[in-house]
């Protein structure tokens, strides 16, 4: 992507591609991730660290979307898909799928002492939405 946009350089939208380029990171799982990454990064809230590691015991790591170690904060976004998808729950009820992703929080809770920050598409219905989020959660000034 870097070399095309390396060849284009007067083409239009290529300043839009340069900073797409600049803060891509291939460790977002959803778009709901990425959405939420660009307008953190546009509102000058704490950068988080991507798809972090917790080691939650018995040999299971846990990879949290965003994390904020200075802040102890962690921070997961999910869609409804997560819940209600057939090809993410495995055959799982959405009741199942709510317990397996509470214990998992527990666990990771229990692993670093820090506080889960956790939202879905109903955050992200405005750049000002978001916002207020996350200043409600100690993540931006």
């Amino acid at each position: 992507m870097t070399a095309r946009i390396e060849q284009a350089p007067g083409a239009r939208g290529i300043r839009s591609a340069r900073f797409v380029a600049s803060i891509a990171d291939g460790r977002a799982q959803l778009p709901g991730e990425s959405i939420s990454r660009l307008w953190m990064l546009q509102l000058g809230a704490a950068e988080p660290v991507l798809q972090h590691p917790v080691a939650i015991g018995d040999g299971q790591w846990a990879f949290l979307d965003f994390a904020w170690p200075r802040l102890r904060r962690f921070g997961e976004f999910d869609g409804d898909g997560k819940y209600l998808d057939p090809a993410l729950t495995a055959g799982r009820s959405p009741r199942d799928v709510l317990r397996a992703q509470r214990e998992r929080e527990s666990r990771v809770v229990a692993a670093t002492g820090w506080t889960p920050v956790r939202w879905g598409w109903e955050r992200l219905a405005s750049r000002p939405t978001f916002a207020a989020f996350l200043r409600a959660h100690g993540l931006l000034r």
